[in-house]
């Protein structure tokens, strides 16, 4: 088996990272970190790209670590700041000429309208993306985040356009088989926001590349984010007093406590689905109007597997259809 059949997540990829001159294992670092924080620059004098990014002090190893992947362990250097975010800050950064990054930069970067260098989504850029598990990696680690109370990665993409943003959404959640939105923070910053379901396949992808840093980023176990002893009250009595005294005991919300429990595994199944996955038969709306006034909406409800909420919509549709009629306060069938 080859070292490189846990890298790629199809054949077409595999077949598309052969066309570069690098390895693909620095290949899928040089693409993750274009999707991230990296930039290939190109001066007038000099067309060879230029391989930059720089980190703050607390992902100083993790620059190493990158340094190491394109063959340059030593190759992280530190600089002051004069301007951005870090302004005034000593903090690493690493760069690498070569002419191997020429084809890449050809396929991230385009001339603006200002004549300025653009980084642009594209479909070659996309299908590196996708096809190596490491880029997706290097992205992550690059520009993503992790909500441990909602079980979501985010993965911030202000760099791109909101068409490139939801060619990327779509992409990778065709891959991951869940849901990605497209939101927007503070009214301008777009970022892709991925379902519980493509955080945890997304989670099953990148781990065994992830820099041990970084592994904060995919930590599923809400436990190691808690102060223990909550973690031991919530184990030892969820589900056996009150909820809204254990929180209050606690020192945490009601609805913080809910959310620990349920991420911990402590809620019960209620014993019915919130919405169902097809719509009611003949039967189920015959038996809704039959029995709507004489047992309880609950039972209809558990019987139905559904809750008392949809039974009262679907209710209301049936009165404006005419299908119901009432005689003496009594439901009849049509």
């Amino acid at each position: 088996m080859s070292e490189n059949d846990g890298l790629f997540l199809s054949e077409e990829a595999r077949q598309l990272y052969s066309r570069f001159a690098m390895s693909p294992e620095r290949t899928s670092v040089i693409v993750g970190s274009l999707f991230g924080d990296g930039s290939l620059l190109v001066t007038r004098k000099d067309r060879t790209p230029n391989f930059y990014e720089n980190h703050s002090m607390k992902q100083l190893e993790y620059l190493k670590w990158k340094a190491s992947m394109l063959g340059v362990p030593d190759g992280v250097k530190f600089r002051l700041m004069t301007q951005g975010y870090c302004k005034g800050q000593l903090v690493p950064y690493f760069q690498l000429r070569s002419h191997a990054f020429t084809k890449l930069e050809k396929t991230f970067y385009i001339d603006g309208e200002n004549g300025r260098r653009k980084k642009v989504v594209t479909k070659e850029g996309i299908d590196l993306l996708v096809g190596s598990a490491l880029a997706i990696a290097v992205f992550h680690m690059d520009d993503g985040e992790y909500n441990v109370f909602s079980n979501q990665v985010i993965l911030n993409t202000c760099d791109f356009t909101m068409e490139e943003n939801h060619t990327i959404a779509s992409r990778l959640g065709s891959l991951l088989g869940g849901q990605i939105r497209v939101k927007i923070k503070r009214k301008k910053y777009p970022r892709l926001a991925l379902s519980t379901r493509a955080t945890d396949q997304f989670v099953k992808i990148v781990k065994p590349y992830i820099h041990p840093t970084m592994k904060y980023k995919i930590d599923q176990d809400i436990t190691h984010r808690l102060d223990q002893g909550i973690v031991a009250k919530l184990r030892r009595e969820y589900g056996k007093r009150p909820a809204k005294l254990i929180a209050e005991e606690a020192g945490v919300t009601f609805k913080e406590a809910q959310v620990i429990a349920n991420r911990m595994g402590l809620s019960r199944h209620r014993g019915y689905v919130r919405h169902r996955d097809k719509p009611f038969t003949e039967e189920e709306r015959s038996y809704l109007m039959k029995n709507y006034s004489r047992i309880p909406i609950r039972e209809i409800a558990l019987v139905l597997h559904t809750t008392p909420r949809c039974l009262y919509q679907l209710v209301h549709r049936l009165r404006q259809a005419n299908r119901f009629c009432t005689i003496k306060g009594d439901w009849e069938e049509w």
